[in-house]
């Protein structure tokens, strides 16, 4: 075979595969954007977690709000890297939940709120028998969820 004809059909077959690739986009062709759902793979969420207040006794009940996560999503809540509940964002993004601390010895409690697109914030709470027991403000509604304080994070070791 002549190396024209080798070029030929070489062009033939790139030309075959790039109508090949476009015939395949066809049923995304009129979907809107929220159909693909690109906003779960280009960072367009910044989410955040906030709490009533960051410091409390054994026994107090942390009120979490979050906001700029995905529309009605599953999101999972950590506490020290264990999964305590979950929650479904409301049509803006948010959430909301309790955190409950009875029978939490003293320390910090890492709070993580995060969905599956690796949308996540977190907050920092003091449980601190010094500090006076405190609960929800008026109004707040959420799932409770329960800890043990203990960490799941594995320490480092050296031979």
């Amino acid at each position: 075979m002549s190396q024209e004809r080798k070029d030929v059909v070489l062009r033939l077959f790139i030309t075959l595969f790039v109508l090949l690739c476009g015939v395949l986009l066809l049923p995304y062709v009129g979907n809107a954007r929220a159909a693909i759902n690109w906003e779960t793979f280009g960072s367009a969420y910044t989410p955040d977690l906030s709490v009533d207040t960051n410091k409390g006794a054994p026994g107090s009940q942390f009120a979490f709000t979050g906001s700029g996560y995905q529309p009605n999503w599953l999101a999972v809540i950590y506490v020290n890297g264990d999964v305590v509940g979950s929650v479904v964002t409301d049509s803006n993004g948010g959430g909301t939940f309790i955190i409950d601390t009875t029978g939490v010895p003293d320390g910090e409690l890492t709070v993580v709120m995060e969905t599956d697109a690796n949308v996540s914030a977190f907050k920092i709470v003091t449980v601190d028998s010094a500090e006076p027991v405190v609960s929800p403000p008026g109004g707040f509604s959420g799932p409770l969820f329960g800890t043990t304080g203990e960490s799941d994070f594995l320490p480092f070791t050296q031979r």
